[in-house]
């Protein structure tokens, strides 16, 4: 049976509640039983929300960024200070679709006094780039070829537009093992269809090794960073993929794998068919994860399995979008230091986490100015691309 709050709570989010249940609602956020309650409701509304409804561009988002920032300001001279801090995130979450709640609460009119934001030179979102190095070693750019056929000693593909390679011209005429190594940097991301047909998204800061023609008896990759694969299915052949500590192999499936150098553990998501995971020398101990589930390897450490909620958050980024479920700042800052190539210097703690997704094609101070409103202030350096979250 739905509460007081709940009910009163999604007429507020549809936007259909009277002035009197308004009232209500705010009044029963006041009381400090209620917060865990909100913070459900809160991210209810979110994966509704993103299920549902379109994204604004940055232009909008911009301009209905400055309309919650007024009318934060507006209500918090109200004396509702913690009323209007859950108002702003609902708010925010409908005009920016970036969603944020706090466990810790800073007060609104404190919040709305650091909010600002001062910008020498903004920086652009990542974009479709990427380097390919070739069977003879030789390391060509990406984004500098024109879209059409090129021949790599026998070895096809095809750059068939922008942020796409295609291998499945590839037949007998191609060698036996050759092999090549697709790196993305910082600021950018690259989609390649293999030899056999299999889909795999790169994302920043990562890099595929493959063969530019399959063998009769497996398919092997390797993998570090983070990849999204569509495997295309072939029972006669599996599909493997080797990254830091772990060996998958896989059928035909969806999955995400996320393994970069400098984060401590290594996380395979499943989001349809099956995998089975062994850790590096360890081969007569299996891990199989069933859609839903994911498997996280720690540094030194044995294989985890969780079932999620919600797999499609992990794949955000192959959608055009940051997505994130109660994560700390850390991990949203890396998540940002990789797609907009900058550092980032933090000098203030916080217990904040975040909840929700961000367009990856905002610029980065389009995107600051949401963190902004969540009471983080942000200053973007010019001389070194620095940012500071000051105290």
């Amino acid at each position: 049976m739905k509460t007081r709050l709940h009910i009163l709570f999604e007429k507020y989010f549809k936007k259909i509640a009277s002035p009197e249940e308004e009232l209500e609602l705010f009044f029963l956020l006041q009381k400090k039983e209620e917060e865990n309650a909100m913070e459900t409701l809160l991210e209810k509304a979110y994966l509704d929300y993103e299920q549902k409804a379109r994204f604004f561009d940055a232009e909008q988002t911009s301009r209905m960024m400055n309309r919650v920032k007024q009318e934060t300001a507006m209500k918090a001279n109200g004396g509702r200070s913690r009323v209007w801090q859950y108002a702003a995130a609902i708010l925010l979450s409908l005009c920016a679709g970036f969603f944020v709640y706090y466990y810790t609460i800073e007060p609104v009119n404190n919040m709305v006094a650091k909010q600002k934001t001062v910008v020498k030179r903004d920086v652009a979102p990542g974009n479709e780039k990427a380097t390919i190095t070739l069977a003879d070693g030789r390391t060509i750019t990406v984004e500098e070829m024109a879209n059409g056929l090129f021949n790599d000693q026998g070895n096809i593909f095809l750059k068939e537009q922008k942020g796409l390679l295609n291998y499945t011209a590839n037949g007998a005429g191609a060698k036996d093992g050759a092999f090549h190594t697709m790196h993305v940097p910082k600021g950018g991301q690259y989609r390649l269809v293999l030899a056999d047909g299999t889909k795999v998204w790169l994302n920043a800061a990562s890099s595929l090794r493959y063969p530019t023609r399959f063998g009769n008896k497996i398919r092997e990759v390797s993998i570090t960073g983070e990849a999204y694969f569509e495997v295309a299915h072939d029972v006669n052949k599996p599909f493997f993929v080797k990254c830091e500590g772990q060996r998958i192999q896989v059928l035909g499936t969806r999955f995400n794998v996320r393994a970069y150098p400098d984060e401590q553990l290594v996380r395979t998501t499943l989001l349809e068919g099956s995998v089975a995971l062994t850790k590096e020398g360890v081969n007569d101990h299996i891990t199989r994860l069933q859609p839903g589930e994911e498997a996280s390897l720690f540094v030194g450490g044995d294989i985890r399995v969780n079932r999620l909620s919600d797999v499609t958050f992990r794949i955000g980024w192959t959608k055009g979008y940051f997505t994130f479920n109660r994560a700390d700042l850390g991990t949203v800052l890396g998540e940002l230091s990789r797609w907009y190539n900058v550092e980032f210097k933090v000098k203030a703690s916080t217990t904040k986490t975040y909840t929700g997704k961000i367009n990856r094609k905002l610029t980065l101070s389009e995107l600051m100015n949401g963190l902004a409103l969540s009471g983080i202030p942000i200053q973007i350096e010019d001389k070194e691309h620095i940012i500071e979250l000051p105290k």
